[in-house]
């Protein structure tokens, strides 16, 4: 799988497909990457795009995956900086 930098703004539109989205939210900076998913419904999907500064998609047959990054990112050699928002998106 490969990850492709997208416009925040794009992220936001495939988002806006769905009614519930799973986000896990991950600290790169610390060695704890134990991160649990919880459903966001639409009308919270705009507090998960604050502060994101980069965004990327990933996806194969089965889910979306957005990773959105508070610090700026070259994709796909991520560094530990930031945090890291993983939002499952269900294929429709």
């Amino acid at each position: 799988m490969i990850l492709v930098e997208m416009s925040i703004e794009e992220a936001k539109r495939k988002c806006k497909k769905n009614a519930t989205v799973f986000v896990a939210e991950q600290d790169l900076e610390r060695d704890d990457c134990n991160t649990e998913f919880v459903s966001v419904k639409r009308t919270e999907y705009n507090r998960m795009f604050d502060n994101v500064k980069t965004a990327a998609s990933l996806c194969d047959e089965f889910m979306n995956q957005l990773r959105l990054f508070t610090e700026k990112q070259n994709i796909p050699e991520i560094e530990p900086r930031g945090t890291q928002k993983i939002v499952l998106i269900k294929n429709l």
